[in-house]
């Protein structure tokens, strides 16, 4: 008796809805979980016969889950405030791999393992595009994307040099004006440069950039005699030169046992390392302090040495300079005529700390070809040094990823590195894609291998930074479809009671 039967079917494909609409709500709160809903079907038919007139008169035999369809639309962003989380909006999935097999995931709730690497929760790679020097190659092939945690980005000397200036066309001759700028070296030290404008005549104004170098002092004593030692950069001691803006002290016993203090006396710019160790001496002797010898060396050390000497201040030595002078015309509306291009071969040598020389060019003109330096009047002023580059050596502080998902490290000397960026991936028929639990999806051949790309090509979505995709279950919906659910299931229970209490008569009927 097929009467049994057929509401049995309807038992098993309730049980397989209910379980499904339970499977939902479980997972309301799941990162990126995507809502199920089981469809029915009929099944075969029996043919019992025909009417007069052709008709087919036919019995069903019950119904089956024809298919559990999955809404892939995207859930709502909920802020986390974390780097490593990402919020997939629109098409897509992020591509993670174990191993050498991919996967399709919508949950972004990622993390750094103990080699820097962005991974899933269950500890799939993240696959991405790999930055080279920041720029990414996303025709290349995927790979992990990798922080660079704990790393030290190098050094960039600088090799433009740039600002937007006016000068006060009022000025008389023979009057000028400074404006710092701050350079790096190869290794990272920064120097404050200074461009020092001259006004010589009408519209014309003479120029001369300068990269005063801080030395460093190194003290030893032995023996009582305490000695201090300047290198300077440069490889001979007449060629090094002094800057004016060296203020040392020398304090120490004069020939009647009173501590004195001497001031470096006055330097004339150009003054070699002998000629300021020549100074310094002649000053020491006319304080009568005879235990204290200043002298340089032909590889251009300074050198300060005796019994209870204390030495303070700076001193400042001028590298050796090249192509650093020149002359600035103006036209009548105060444009910059000549030079008509930029200043290339501007260059530093001998810097104390052993770095290459520093080489750069100044940018006098933009890319639209106006100079940026003017003459009108106007109090002479900079109102931006940005154009010039380089930079110290900096300390990983953290990343960020963009809305097309290019990962971004940032170091604490405030430049930005682009280390990667994350692929996503979709199907032409996301119907067909294989369940695998922890959010991950596998390819089939009824889903189509996964296309990958970057997000805003081939309809991708785009990513959202510090949160995670909520789950897109409707409690709503889902109540109203268990309430539907348990209302079919108990009238198939009701089916087969009532099989059962017929099968009993009809028993009773035969006996």
């Amino acid at each position: 008796m097929p009467s049994f039967y057929i509401p049995l079917t309807g038992l098993n494909a309730d049980n397989t809805a209910l379980n499904t609409i339970a499977n939902d709500l479980a997972n309301m709160n799941t990162t990126g979980f995507k809502n199920q809903t089981a469809n029915f079907s009929d099944l075969f038919y029996q043919q019992l016969g025909s009417t007069a007139g052709g008709d087919p008169i036919q019995a069903g035999a019950g119904t089956q889950v024809s298919n559990i369809e999955t809404d892939f639309s995207a859930g709502t962003p909920n802020t986390t405030g974390l780097d490593t989380d990402v919020a997939l909006q629109g098409n897509g999935f992020f591509v993670v791999q174990n191993g050498g097999e991919q996967f399709l995931t919508r949950d972004g709730n990622f993390s750094l393992n103990s080699s820097g690497q962005l991974v899933t929760s269950n500890g799939l790679n993240v696959m991405g595009y790999a930055a080279t020097n920041g720029v990414v190659n996303s025709n290349g092939a995927l790979s992990d994307i990798t922080i660079p945690v704990g790393q030290t980005e190098a050094p960039s000397a600088t090799n433009t040099i740039g600002m937007t200036a006016t000068l006060d066309s009022e000025t008389a001759v023979g009057g000028s004006f400074s404006a710092p700028i701050t350079v790096y070296d190869s290794l990272g030290n920064s120097y404050q440069a200074s461009v020092n404008y001259t006004k010589t005549a009408t519209n014309q104004w003479s120029y001369s950039v300068s990269v005063p170098d801080k030395l460093t002092a190194n003290t030893s004593t032995a023996a009582g005699v305490t000695t201090v030692n300047y290198n300077f950069g440069s490889s001979g001691g007449t060629l090094a030169t002094v800057d004016p803006g060296s203020n040392m002290t020398i304090t120490a016993l004069n020939t009647s046992g009173i501590s004195t203090t001497i001031t470096a006396p006055t330097i004339t710019p150009g003054e070699s390392v002998s000629d300021y160790a020549t100074a310094l001496q002649g000053a020491l002797t006319a304080a009568n302090i005879t235990g204290v010898t200043a002298t340089s060396s032909p590889t251009g050390q300074l050198s300060i040495s005796g019994a209870n000497v204390s030495v303070t201040g700076s001193v400042i030595q001028d590298p050796i300079a090249t192509n650093n002078t020149g002359t600035l015309n103006f036209d009548s509306n105060g444009n910059l005529v000549s030079p008509s291009a930029n200043v290339s071969g501007i260059s530093f040598a001998g810097l104390s700390d052993g770095s290459s020389s520093m080489n750069f060019t100044w940018d006098l003109f933009n890319a639209n070809g106006t100079g940026t330096i003017s003459q009108v009047d106007q109090t002479s002023a900079v109102s931006n040094t940005a154009l010039t580059n380089g930079y110290a050596a900096g300390d990983y502080t953290g990343f960020t990823i963009g809305s097309d998902g290019t990962v971004t490290a940032s170091f604490s000397n405030g430049q930005n590195l682009n280390v990667g960026q994350i692929a996503l991936g979709n199907v032409a028929n996301l119907q067909g894609l294989s369940a695998n639990g922890n959010g991950d999806y596998s390819t089939t051949q009824a889903s189509g291998t996964a296309t990958v790309g970057v997000s805003g090509s081939a309809g991708l979505g785009t990513m959202e930074d510090g949160a995670l995709e909520a789950s897109n279950v409707n409690i709503s919906a889902e109540f109203s479809d268990l309430i539907i659910a348990q209302r079919a299931f108990e009238a198939n229970s009701k089916a087969i009671t009532t099989f059962d209490t017929i099968t009993q008569e009809t028993i009773q009927m035969i006996h």
